[in-house]
């Protein structure tokens, strides 16, 4: 990548209180995803607004207020998908945990959705989240298969580990797919689910 190429992107990141690492591809594909968060998720400043125009707003139920003190949305997404990739297996790596079998095994695994996992540079990062002590967590590859191929890695994420009031146990209490799947129930609902995200 050319130098100046390298040092707009460092500006850029650094604009956004974030610093460039390695891999460029990543840093290209969260430079987009910021782009588009910011244009979506932060309305122009209270004072860039007029007071007709923020009368209108407010009237309408629009909170127009600045809080600073609140998470921010795109650091919050940019820092769970740091955690993912920081955590995520290669394909050598998913094979030995899944009981040796081969990388081009795990690759087909992935090419079928039986194993959830993200293009980065050109390879294969397996999140960890899909995975217990002895390999696959019971059904959770059917339930990948599931799984729109156009949902980011945070929302899988998100999905797989919220709380989900179709997922109720007997006893009332809601649990996560990941939960459900974890207890050995029935994975139909979980598909029926996934293929409604």
């Amino acid at each position: 990548m050319p130098r100046r190429t390298r040092e707009a992107d460092d500006r850029y990141f650094q604009m956004h209180g974030l610093t460039a690492q390695a891999p460029r591809a990543l840093n290209t594909a969260l430079q987009q995803a910021i782009s588009s968060l910011r244009r979506t998720l932060y309305a122009p400043s209270v004072s860039e607004l007029t007071a007709p125009e923020l009368a209108v707003l407010r009237q309408a139920g629009v909170e127009v207020d600045d809080h600073p003190d609140r998470d921010d949305p795109l650091a919050t997404y940019v820092t769970a998908f740091g955690a993912i990739l920081a955590t995520c297996l290669t394909p050598a790596q998913a094979a030995a945990r899944l009981g040796g079998i081969t990388q081009v095994r795990v690759r087909q695994m992935i090419r079928e959705g039986a194993l959830y996992a993200v293009r980065i540079e050109n390879r294969w990062k397996v999140p960890l989240f899909q995975f217990d002590r002895d390999g696959l967590v019971p059904n959770v590859g059917l339930v990948n298969a599931a799984v729109p191929r156009t949902l980011d890695p945070v929302s899988v994420l998100r999905w797989y580990t919220a709380p989900d009031s179709q997922l109720e146990t007997a006893d009332g209490r809601a649990l996560s797919p990941l939960q459900w799947l974890k207890a050995g129930l029935p994975p139909k609902p979980v598909i029926q689910i996934a293929r409604d995200l």
